[in-house]
């Protein structure tokens, strides 16, 4: 009697045992539904039914086929691929610890995205017979600028330190306020700082200026072009620039714009502090003494 609990016990215990180690092997092929060309790298996951853990899973070979082994017994299996519908399969047949699903098609993903338009604008320069126009955008380098700043962007033209223009080299440059002389651009007062890049529409520069220009230019003319607001009624921007050494600056634009006039203003303040150094030396050669300051 002892001999026969014992090897009952034995059966079950083995029985057991090898329900545990026992694995199922899951093979199949992808392949894409309308054309029925093989779909290669396609993700296969199996997923347990209870709580929808990853229990593994593998991608397809280049001609579609995969080879999974689990031993798992309660799963479900999820084959997706960019592009095309996911598809799972909770019902199959295992036969002798394998599952064969044969030949699996993956529909096209019917839904599209929409057109994502990115529109930038960014400064260019064009070349016209007379002159040459360089357009500020709104693009990272001029974001906060001064006209000076924007100013040293544009090709030929170059401004130092101390805040002096020139081009090609040379210093000889009148600067023009929308076609006009004006006091910001005078160089004495350095006004030009005051001026925002947000309030700049166009740098017109003139190499080779014509005989309705004064003679004050011998290098060469810059213009100015201030924007002048589109938008009917009243509107306007303000802007605030920082930086070190000190140089801070503020700008305000308003508009008022009718079907029959159009008024608008341009107000900047500006503080700039250039770093400079001087040392004086005064030598009396008949006493012999020095002084400096």
């Amino acid at each position: 009697m002892k001999l026969l609990i014992t090897t009952l016990l034995v059966l079950v215990l083995a029985v057991h045992l090898q329900a545990q180690t026992s694995s199922t092997t899951i093979s199949g092929k992808v392949v894409e539904s309308s054309s029925k060309q093989p779909v290669g790298f396609a993700t296969i996951k199996l997923i347990d039914k209870l709580n929808n853990q990853n229990l593994g899973g593998e991608i397809t070979s280049e001609d579609g086929s995969f080879t999974i082994e689990t031993k798992a017994s309660n799963f479900k299996i999820e084959i997706s691929f960019i592009g095309l519908e996911t598809l799972t399969i909770s019902d199959f047949n295992t036969e002798n610890g394998s599952v064969n699903l044969g030949v699996l098609e993956l529909k096209s993903n019917s839904e599209q995205l929409g057109n994502v338009v990115v529109r930038a604008e960014k400064s260019q320069t064009e070349f016209r017979l007379d002159k040459r126009v360089f357009n500020v955008g709104k693009d990272l380098s001029s974001t906060g600028a001064s006209a000076l700043e924007v100013l040293n962007n544009v090709p030929s033209v170059n401004v130092n330190i101390e805040g002096v223009v020139s081009l090609r080299g040379s210093a000889g440059v009148q600067i023009l306020i929308n076609g006009k002389p004006s006091v910001l651009a005078n160089e004495q007062g350095n006004a030009l700082g005051t001026i925002t890049a947000d309030m700049i529409q166009q740098i017109e520069v003139i190499t080779n200026p014509s005989a309705k220009y004064d003679a004050e230019g011998t290098a060469g003319i810059i213009n100015i072009v201030i924007k002048k607001e589109e938008r009917k009624g009243i509107n306007g921007s303000a802007s605030l620039n920082t930086g070190a050494p000190h140089n801070h600056s503020f700008g305000l634009s308003l508009n008022r714009r009718t079907e029959k006039f159009n008024f608008f203003s341009q107000l900047g303040v500006g503080y700039r502090e250039l770093p400079s150094y001087s040392k004086n030396i005064n030598r009396d050669l008949n006493l012999n003494t020095t002084i400096f300051f």
